[in-house]
């Protein structure tokens, strides 16, 4: 049997996961609701901007942005609830400004509150768009409030319709846009999410989320090159917009750029404000580069960080038994492995894949054939199906003879 058993082949180890099966789509999910203030004109502020908030039971709070005017939106005012905010002008740079929105506890929000020029500033710009909903006509803003009200409720279809109604009364409603925008992302329907935000963009290139936005589009359409530039100059124009920064790595990784994407990684890592999530996060894509480049010991520390943050993290389970097979580390990748399909099921099938190259390099042939024929019936339709049945037929004939 011993002789049959070393006739067997040696299955290549492929790790044939993609590496970035965190989808844009899943990244916006785990994003937390916020607040970004804009200067006139568009532009980042380049300081942390005083604000005022009013919650509708009366809760009165001062809160501050970070240094590029973004506030995330958590704890005890993740809520049903409407809310004011004030923004008192500094005299130079731009005049007071009051905002309104509403937030919920189950649904993501994202609030652009475009600071009010001076007025002395305001006659010497004509050129700048001013896209605040001061200047949306009341049916327009009417229509745009319902439709972020159905959202909350499931409605999206007539949501949508809403958010087209509005924009027939006020084309360069950008807010609304962007919004409907996000809901085409959100449906997988990616052509009309790409020329949503496009129409965002060309009316105002300052209205920086449109852009990223689009830039998330490119990518689930595996657009990765065009993705790779327009982010990239997005993060060039805005070097601490760290929401497009995840997104911009997946596209040099895609495009092959890992050293690059890579860098950008380890940008995100050193940023000590960053929430454990989109820690996590980072650590498994960081790993997954590492993959890629077949630095597998640096990889597997990586991973393992990612999965200290996140311990039910299914994909960094499966990367990282992945890399312990490429570094002989056999138990380690077979308990890595097993926990990956223990959270994912058949979502992680790749894993029972993975599973029987290890019991095979053991010589641990009857589990190695059960984890192939679990691995086919999870993903039949895998590029490497017609491989894993040859071997599963040899490994049959070979048990047979035993």
């Amino acid at each position: 049997m011993e002789q049959k058993r070393n006739a067997l082949p040696l299955l290549k180890l492929l790790l044939i996961v993609s590496t970035f099966l965190a989808s844009a789509g899943a990244a916006l999910s785990q994003a937390p609701s916020s607040i970004q203030i804009f200067m006139p004109g568009g532009g980042l502020p380049d300081r942390s901007i005083r604000f005022t908030l009013t919650r509708d039971d009366g809760r009165i709070e001062t809160l501050f942005t970070d240094t590029k005017g973004k506030f995330q939106i958590t704890g005890d005012l993740v809520r049903d609830a409407d809310y004011s905010l004030t923004v008192e002008g500094d005299g130079r740079s731009f005049a007071t400004t009051i905002a309104t929105f509403r937030t919920f506890r189950n649904t993501i929000v994202y609030v652009p509150v475009f600071l009010r020029p001076i007025e002395s500033q305001k006659r010497n710009s004509p050129g700048v768009l001013d896209v605040t909903d001061a200047n949306v006509p009341a049916e327009a803003r009417s229509l745009y409030q319902e439709a972020r009200e159905k959202i909350t409720k499931g409605e999206i279809a007539t949501a949508i319709e809403d958010f087209k109604r509005a924009l027939a009364i006020y084309p360069q409603y950008v807010r609304a846009l962007n919004d409907l925008g996000v809901i085409y992302l959100q449906l997988n329907r990616f052509d009309e999410a790409a020329s949503t935000f496009k129409q965002a963009i060309k009316i105002d290139q300052g209205f920086i989320y449109a852009r990223l936005n689009l830039g998330l589009v490119l990518n689930r359409q595996q657009k990765h090159v065009e993705a790779a530039e327009l982010l990239g100059k997005l993060v060039k124009e805005n070097p601490n917009l760290t929401d497009a920064l995840k997104p911009y790595a997946e596209a040099l990784a895609e495009t092959g750029r890992l050293s690059e994407a890579e860098k950008v990684l380890r940008t995100i890592l050193q940023d000590t404000n960053v929430k454990n999530s989109i820690m996590a996060e980072t650590h498994f894509r960081l790993g997954a580069v590492l993959n890629k480049q077949n630095r597998f010991a640096e990889a597997a520390v990586e991973l393992k960080k990612a999965i200290e943050l996140e311990p039910n993290a299914v994909m960094a389970h499966l990367q990282l038994g992945g890399a312990l097979i490429q570094l002989n580390r056999l138990p380690e990748a077979e308990q890595e492995l097993a926990k990956a399909y223990e959270l994912g099921g058949s979502s992680a099938g790749a894993a029972q894949f993975l599973l029987g190259q290890v019991f095979y390099l053991e010589s641990r042939y009857e589990p190695a054939l059960k984890a192939f024929e679990q691995y086919l019936k999870d993903v039949p339709n895998a590029p490497n199906a017609e491989q894993v049945r040859e071997v599963v037929a040899k490994i049959k004939a070979a048990l047979k003879q035993k």
